[in-house]
């Protein structure tokens, strides 16, 4: 399958935010859904797209993963459930580390997928939350990463 990763583009915000929106139901059904999809898109649109640095994997010239960062953040990493276990989630991440000295992020403490493959990626977890600080309210726990030869914070 023919693969290549670019930059995010304005006129990818519906097809993030069908990913992001798929993905989560898929891997964390037990997540309170809060905003309509007409939100997330607007929230793809004026924030994501616009304020963040993104990376869009695409399968077959379609978008079927991305990576949205701030300096130091991996804000988003969603990879549609058709193309989950093909290394697309470990190829946008692998990219922003080379980018960067050092990242962090949040997820959910109940999704252990994510914890296991951010651990797989160097990541370390480094705060527990009990939720109070999210939109959903569910315990999440910080994770952070240093180039090897850094410590962890």
């Amino acid at each position: 399958m023919t693969v290549e990763i670019r930059a995010g583009v304005p006129a990818d915000a519906a097809d993030l935010a069908e990913i992001h929106q798929s993905a989560r139901a898929a891997a964390m059904p037990w997540l309170p859904v809060i905003h309509e999809p007409a939100q997330v898109l607007r929230f793809f649109q004026s924030h994501v797209l616009a304020r963040t640095s993104v990376s869009v994997l695409l399968a077959q010239s379609r978008p079927a993963a991305f990576l949205s960062s701030t300096p130091g953040w991996v804000e988003h990493l969603y990879v549609a459930p058709a193309h989950w276990r093909r290394g697309y989630g470990a190829r946008l991440l692998t990219l922003a580390q080379q980018r960067s000295e050092r990242l962090q992020l949040w997820t959910f403490q109940d999704n252990r997928n994510a914890r296991a493959f951010y651990a797989a990626m160097g990541f370390a977890e480094v705060e527990f939350t009990d939720g109070n600080a999210n939109e959903e309210r569910m315990p999440d726990v910080r994770l952070a990463w240093r180039r090897p030869g850094g410590a962890v914070s």
